[in-house]
């Protein structure tokens, strides 16, 4: 265990430190990747702060509600009425503790709960998964090309912690104490009510289909619903405070989280837009092809909840959040692991890495990343 919190303090020195630099070395212009991207609103970042490189784009959202709460805009379209209460609520907490340096305490915080999330990992990994090396796959997650969202002011790490932590306590049979880690997921992220998923599958597998038809057995499902609890406690807390029981879902179109495709966000004679269009569209493909391997070498069960939170990424009608969205996708890299080809392995290694540093440079210089 010692060695796992040594990987991952590690890992964000190192990150930390290229990002830094990158930080400090570039003198670029505004990003051009999509349309709605401005010299105006998105301005390339140029203080040098350690700390506040952490702090961009969602981030914003993050801090309005930590330091104004929720509330609507005059023109009731972008709101922060969409992101889920419980990483902001930790952030207020720890914050007031550093006398008000919200960036900093969300900074701690997603840096705690990845180390947390890879000592669960770990555990996971070694009990049910033993024959594969339970380091590896912790080294493939923190190589993702979008990893870097693990160590900057959003919920990716706290979100991934409960999510590992639920599957982690379904199978050991714990399912109360797995229902305790899904509502709070559900409090944390939008896709938190899918974690419903591992915890209804473990009760089936244990009592078998036919018994669970019994009302006798129905009493176990109890666990089952903690996740969706803490979700629609959300959305109503919306509805009793802004009259809207829509409200959610209304902003959440605003946002462009539809099924519609949004091609007036592309400039199709950028080469940004090009670029970045391609790495989307390479993710997509990836992780598509990657669900399907996992239900056919891993488990039903992994490939239903990888399809869960490909559908939530997908309703961006750009891909854009697509390889943000896959890092919590776990049994990817338990998948990845597996891969006894070493040299497509370390094909993959040397490929992700490379895309996680551009990531890194992206996200420090205020450009599109993930």
């Amino acid at each position: 265990m010692k060695r796992i919190l040594l990987i991952v303090l590690t890992w964000l020195f190192v990150v930390n430190l290229f990002g830094f630099v990158a930080l400090n070395r570039f003198n670029l212009t505004p990003d051009t990747a999509y349309t709605w991207i401005t010299p105006e609103s998105f301005p390339v970042a140029k203080d040098s702060g350690l700390v506040d490189m952490h702090n961009r784009w969602d981030t914003y959202w993050y801090l309005d509600i930590v330091n104004n709460g929720y509330h609507l805009n005059s023109d009731n379209t972008l709101a922060n009425v969409v992101f889920f209460p419980l990483y902001p609520a930790l952030i207020k907490i720890l914050g007031t503790i550093f006398l008000g340096n919200f960036v900093l305490a969300g900074w701690i915080l997603s840096m705690s709960f990845l180390m947390l999330s890879c000592v669960y990992f770990y555990k996971f990994v070694k009990e049910f998964h033993p024959e594969i090396d339970p380091e590896l796959p912790i080294l493939l997650m923190l190589i993702f090309p979008t990893a870097f969202f693990f160590n900057v002011v959003y919920t990716e790490s706290i979100f991934l912690f409960l999510t590992i932590s639920t599957f982690y306590y379904a199978f050991r049979k714990n399912f109360y104490l797995a229902g305790l880690f899904a509502f709070l997921g559900s409090l944390a992220h939008s896709n938190g009510v899918f974690l419903a998923l591992p915890i209804l599958w473990k009760i089936v597998e244990l009592n078998g289909f036919r018994n669970m038809l019994s009302p006798k057995s129905w009493k176990s499902l109890i666990p089952v619903f903690f996740a969706p609890i803490g979700s629609f406690l959300f959305l109503g807390y919306d509805w009793w405070k802004f009259g809207d029981p829509m409200l959610f879902f209304k902003i959440q179109s605003a946002w462009g989280r539809s099924f519609s495709i949004n091609w007036e966000h592309f400039s199709f004679f950028s080469h940004p837009s090009i670029a970045n269009m391609g790495i989307d569209i390479f993710l997509a493909i990836f992780i598509i092809s990657a669900v399907v391997m996992v239900y056919r070498k891993l488990s039903p069960l992994y490939a239903i909840f990888m399809s869960t939170t490909l559908i939530a990424a997908f309703t961006s009608g750009t891909l854009m959040s697509v390889g943000r969205y896959s890092l919590v996708m776990f049994p990817l890299f338990i998948l990845l692991a597996k891969i006894k080809n070493k040299t497509l392995q370390m094909g993959w290694i040397l490929l992700s890495t490379l895309f996680l540093a551009l990531d890194i440079i992206l996200w420090v210089n205020n450009y599109w990343a993930g």
